[in-house]
């Protein structure tokens, strides 16, 4: 199918060859561009396929003890309690999630979770690309009758999870026209044994796809791995062989560059760089609980290849360039610093990369045509001299009129074709209240340092044990 977009701003990779002064051939379809800007379709390498109704619980609130991190308010547990997440419906997380992706101009995807078939249909149905398998770990994280975080450890279920993972991606990948592709994904780094980390390098070399991780994502996680192992969560991935240009280091925002570590003398930025890591930078979760990477540009300065990803919600990555540019400029006191042009190479050429792929993130000749198409006349952008930094300063997913992904429009006049946006919210919205009213009183409160004492944890840790269970 022959689309002409025509008029408004293009971002081509090869301005000389790729665009023409007109085309005379056949068309099947014409789209009038003018006062819109056409992109390449954005890349996100790290985002989790659920309604987010954990996540949504703990805005502004949360445990001291777990400092500025926000997952573990709700995933730690008492052993055998499932989480909140484990007990959302995964179809309609799923279904939910990767609209909301498409709409507001992903065209690739790296979903991680636990599950993975419930993501097959429903990309089919929508045209995303996607790189999947189920994600597998040799912990789980609890808290004890004392209240602190623990650690239940089973190896082999860890092991298991990583054959089926395997096994996944044996059947799926190049499916749906090559739009589905294999990756595999131990869950955390302090979730998974040195031996299950070496188990999935060598799988990973097997099967030749890449690998992604958590890492570096908090201060309890950092210093876990210094007392466990003497060594810095990218150490210990050096240590394991997972370190490469086929590995995406999700978050790996507490580093030894990072003031919160306190460890002098680090390596592990040169680590990163000399490997060819990427690292998918999720600005937007971790300013909510007063965090940041520090700092985008010492990560490019240093030749390590950044992506973005959107983490959690909301899934917008155009939102999610403003935050990279803005708390980038804050971390530096630098406004030289975290331009848009960097940040939108990352939303496009950075996470291509991270997944190896030259065909997309850029429009190209011989690249994949995933296409978006950006309404650049609202109100709220105004008028703009420069189309990149309108997007990246002004604009939001919102403002996404057209995505295409490998030549066929899947979101049209704003719109994801094939699906009932109201009754999908609706659906959202009573799927996150039932799960919330499985949650105890207190999650609700907004509490303060003086209303909550340590003393506190561990009764509020056994009435959320006996209220989900």
């Amino acid at each position: 199918m022959k689309t002409l977009i025509h008029g408004g701003d293009l971002v081509a990779y090869d301005q000389g060859r790729f665009v023409g002064a007109r085309y005379d051939g056949v068309l099947d379809a014409r789209v009038d561009a003018t006062g819109k800007l056409v992109i390449p379709g954005l890349v996100n390498i790290h985002c989790h396929p659920t309604t987010e109704a954990g996540g949504r619980l703990v805005a502004d609130v949360g445990r001291r003890d777990f400092f500025q991190t926000g997952f573990l308010n709700y995933t730690a547990t008492p052993k055998g309690v499932p989480s909140l997440d484990a007990r959302a419906d995964k179809t309609l997380g799923a279904r939910f999630a990767l609209t909301e992706l498409l709409r507001f101009g992903c065209t690739t995807a790296v979903p991680i979770g636990p599950s993975a078939d419930e993501l097959l249909p429903i990309a089919d149905a929508l045209g995303l690309r996607m790189y999947v398998s189920p994600a597998f770990k040799s912990a789980d994280y609890c808290v004890g009758d004392d209240g602190r975080l623990a650690y239940d450890w089973n190896e082999p279920a860890g092991l298991a999870g990583l054959e089926r993972a395997k096994a996944f991606i044996a059947k799926y990948a190049g499916a749906q026209n090559g739009r589905v592709q294999g990756m595999l994904f131990p869950y955390q780094i302090d979730t998974c044994s040195p031996a299950l980390l070496k188990a999935t390098r060598k799988a990973a070399d097997e099967l030749r796809v890449g690998v992604e991780i958590h890492a570096g994502q908090n201060l309890l996680e950092f210093h876990e791995m210094l007392r466990r192992h003497g060594r810095t969560p990218v150490e210990h991935l050096a240590d394991t062989g997972l370190l490469g240009p086929d590995l995406i280091i999700g978050h790996c925002l507490i580093s030894t560059s990072h003031s919160l570590a306190a460890v002098p003398g680090g390596r592990d930025l040169a680590l990163l760089a000399n490997s060819g890591t990427s690292v998918a930078h999720c600005p937007l979760v971790f300013a909510r609980r007063g965090n940041a990477l520090e700092s985008f540009q010492r990560y490019r300065e240093r030749g390590i290849n950044l992506g973005l990803g959107t983490d959690t919600y909301p899934r917008d990555l155009i939102s999610e360039m403003r935050w990279a540019s803005l708390v980038g400029k804050i971390v530096e006191r630098d406004f030289l610093v975290a331009t848009s042009a960097d940040v939108f190479t990352a939303a496009t050429l950075g996470g291509a990369r991270a997944l190896r792929r030259d065909d997309l993130g850029r429009l190209a000749p011989g690249a994949k045509a995933d296409i978006v198409v950006v309404d650049l006349r609202k109100l709220r952008i105004g008028p703009y001299r420069d189309p990149i930094k309108a997007l990246v300063q002004c604009a939001t997913g919102d403002d996404v009129e057209r995505v295409i992904v490998d030549g066929r429009t899947v979101v049209e006049n704003g719109q994801v074709l094939g699906v009932d946006e109201r009754q999908l919210l609706a659906d959202a919205q009573r799927e996150a209240e039932r799960l919330w009213s499985t949650v105890p009183e207190w999650h609700w409160q907004k509490w303060t340092a003086d209303e909550l004492s340590p003393q506190s944890f561990s009764s509020l840790d056994r009435d959320l044990g006996r209220q989900s269970s």
